[in-house]
């Protein structure tokens, strides 16, 4: 886990299916002691933490960031490597992002105007967590390697995501507001790196915390999703969408999890003509579930009592979803229960998987094994260059964290 100040809310987060493909698997690099046959190592270094990695493709290779401590055991930096479609990894030593003083922390990635952008929450100040960004071009070069300042000067911000419109970004983040709580913002990014609303587009400010928001562009416009902490009311999944041009879209937001009883931790993606938004749930002390909705692009909720991916007493946590189509593939962690952890990394997971129809909202029964029995937080994500899925997450069965991946078929 990251060093340094973590905003942390209430952590009740919510399918095994096994890896198929319709077309030859990618060939991995050799597979380290340890590791299962399909497990491409994308960062392995030996007593430092290689961890919490993000993934984009821009219909073809792929490009996987994470935090890594390498340089400092004090502080994280932001690292990088383009993955092959044939599972190569083409900078086997990550490409520095970032390596501004203190930390910088929760990564994520968009491709656009070939090239990506890349942010992260940053503590160069020593006085505030800021959101920072860089352009990374396609064949690895770093265009920005002081940073593009986004939110800075302001409160703390917190937890950013990014995502394309096909003219600019849009960083959209968590804001400490004194006296208020968290509020959930957002600024477009330019290809060229400019910061398009310097005073950032104010998303959601309801009493209470909005936090942890994220984002998926579909139809003309972005739905941003976060959780809502309205005070003296259960906790729920809200959402807003906003324009291409940064105008929000539905001020007051609207509630997504209406049938669920303490949500947490949301994912959003666009399929063919519809987002699909998953979150996690536990509606009985003994049940936890991986719940889901589908909203059209008018913000109309389809199934006003959701559905369910999974269920079973197992926490399941952290859920990441990307569609091409109207199917779309949603990862998480399980947790097994093996006696009581000693602390965090010592918690035994499985990184699950499940394929869903947005067309019939149906869920596959038979779940995906993606990754099985390891220790510590998984934070798996998945991205898609619409043909197969890559999955990345962190894994402590080397001792220290690393950041592995795995390609997975669709079904057959």
């Amino acid at each position: 886990m990251a060093k340094g100040t973590y905003f942390i809310l209430p952590l009740i987060v919510a399918c095994s299916f096994i890896v198929s493909s319709s077309q030859p698997a990618p060939a991995a690099p050799e597979q380290p002691k340890g590791f299962l046959p399909g497990e491409i190592p994308i960062s392995i270094i030996h007593a430092t933490e290689e961890e919490d990695p993000v993934i984009t493709s821009d219909g073809k290779s792929y490009v996987v960031v994470w935090q890594s401590d390498r340089k400092s055991l004090d502080d994280y930096d932001v690292y990088a490597a383009r993955v092959s479609s044939e599972g190569k990894i083409l900078d086997p030593r990550g490409i520095p992002v970032s390596t501004a003083p203190s930390n910088q922390i929760f990564t994520d990635i968009a491709t656009g105007d070939g090239q990506y952008l890349v942010v992260w929450q940053d503590l160069r100040s020593h006085k505030r967590w800021e959101v920072y960004g860089a352009r990374l071009r396609s064949d690895g070069k770093v265009l920005d390697p002081d940073g593009i300042p986004i939110a800075t000067g302001r409160g703390n911000a917190r937890h950013p995501q990014v995502g394309w419109d096909g003219r600019n970004f849009l960083v959209v983040w968590m804001e400490e507001n004194p006296g208020r709580g968290w509020d959930i913002v957002g600024a477009r990014v330019s290809p060229d790196g400019g910061v398009v609303d310097p005073d950032p587009i104010l998303i959601a400010s309801s009493p209470g915390d909005q936090s942890n928001p994220v984002l998926a562009w579909g139809d003309n416009q972005y739905l941003v999703v976060w959780m809502d902490h309205p005070p003296g009311s259960p906790p729920r999944i809200s959402g807003a969408r906003v324009s291409a041009s940064g105008k929000l879209l539905d001020p007051n937001g609207f509630v997504l999890s209406r049938s669920s009883v303490n949500p947490s931790f949301p994912a959003v993606a666009w399929g063919k003509d519809r987002y699909v938004v998953l979150w996690a749930d536990q509606p009985a002390p003994s049940l936890h579930t991986l719940a889901g909705i589908r909203v059209d692009s008018a913000g109309k909720v389809d199934d006003s009592n959701g559905f369910v991916v999974e269920s079973s007493p197992n926490l399941h946590m952290f859920p990441s979803v990307r569609c091409s189509g109207q199917r779309c593939l949603v990862v998480w962690e399980k947790e097994q229960s093996r006696g009581k952890p000693r602390g965090i990394q010592d918690v035994i997971r499985d990184v699950k998987g499940a394929w869903i129809d947005l067309s019939q909202k149906t869920v596959t029964p038979r779940e995906i094994m993606i990754a099985t029995a390891a220790v510590g937080n998984h934070f798996a994500k998945v991205a898609s260059n619409g043909r197969e899925y890559f999955v990345v997450w962190k894994d402590y069965r080397t001792g220290t964290a690393a950041s592995i991946g795995r390609f997975v078929g669709p079904p057959r």
